[in-house]
């Protein structure tokens, strides 16, 4: 006998509303990451200095998807 696979219950508006604005955040946070030049692609497997996220997949037309590696101890 096949188990029967259970749907997810559909969202609220309150928790669509709330989803909409973890990723609209999220978003706003990585971008500025980016205009700080705190991200990086690794050089022969470390991070550069004053990079604190690594940069760890890019698609075309999409923003990055970064990943902190390290803190910043200057507070800049």
């Amino acid at each position: 006998m096949e188990e029967e696979k259970k749907q997810p219950a559909p969202l609220s508006e309150e928790e669509k509303a709330e989803q909409e604005r973890k990723k609209r955040a999220e978003e706003h946070f990585v971008e500025g990451v980016l205009t700080r030049g705190e991200a990086a692609k690794p050089q022969q497997g470390k991070l550069p200095p004053g990079a604190t996220h690594e940069i760890v997949e890019e698609k075309e037309g999409e923003q990055p998807k970064i990943r902190r590696r390290r803190f910043s101890t200057t507070g800049e």
